[in-house]
């Protein structure tokens, strides 16, 4: 896991994971396993909490503070927490799987 700031985001080709490094040398590969019914509007949600990093709208990525992390994860906590009761991909599911 990344500790501090995060350099760099990118996806592996099959889009199934994220490899994430910091200027101190860390880096994190996270699983990307698909729930296909989960909320396409919350999936960029899911990836900052995942990744404490964003993203804005010319692909520059910055990492979250604390508090902000915090907050997105609250968030989607909720959210993931809803859809899990209802999930048709319950294997795939990362709130379900504690990811």
């Amino acid at each position: 896991m990344n500790h501090g700031d995060v350099n760099g985001v990118e996806f592996s080709p099959d889009e199934s994971r994220i490899l994430t490094w910091s200027p101190d040398g860390t880096a994190s590969l996270w699983d990307l396993s698909v729930d296909y019914d989960f909320p396409v509007a919350h999936i960029p949600l899911q990836v900052e909490v995942m990744t404490g990093t964003t993203m804005n709208d010319y692909g520059a990525v910055s990492a979250l503070s604390t508090e902000e992390w915090k907050k997105k994860k609250t968030k989607y906590e909720r959210i993931a927490r809803d859809h899990a009761a209802q999930c048709r991909y319950k294997k795939a599911n990362l709130y379900l799987k504690g990811d």
